[in-house]
C-alpha cells in the first residue's frame, strides 16, 4: 500500500527532526512493514515549512483476523544539533 501524511513546521525557525512511528493495536505491529518511509532519516523544515511525505507498507497475510483496523501515527521529535 501506498499512502502519504502531511506535516508542517509550526514554529518561526529551521528546525532538523526525526519521525518516530506507532503502530495500534501494539499487538499488529510485528505484521507492518514500512518499505519506504519519511521516518528512515531526519527531515530539516524550513520555519512554517509544510510537505507531503510518502509512506509504502506491506501488511502480512498472517494478522490475526480479530485485527480489523490498523492505526498509524507519527510524533515528530527534534534532533539536537
Amino acid at each position: 500500500y501506498e499512502t502519504h501524511f502531511r506535516a508542517r513546521n509550526l514554529t518561526g525557525s529551521q528546525r532538523v527532526a526525526q519521525a518516530v512511528p506507532s503502530v495500534a493495536p501494539g499487538t499488529a505491529a510485528k505484521y507492518f512493514n514500512k518499505t519506504e518511509c519519511f521516518c528512515f532519516t531526519s527531515q530539516e523544515f524550513q520555519p512554517h515549512e509544510e510537505r507531503e511525505l510518502k509512506l509504502a507498507f506491506m501488511v502480512a497475510p498472517e494478522l490475526p483476523q480479530y485485527v480489523d483496523t490498523l492505526s498509524l501515527s507519527y510524533t515528530y521529535f527534534s534532533v539536537p544539533e
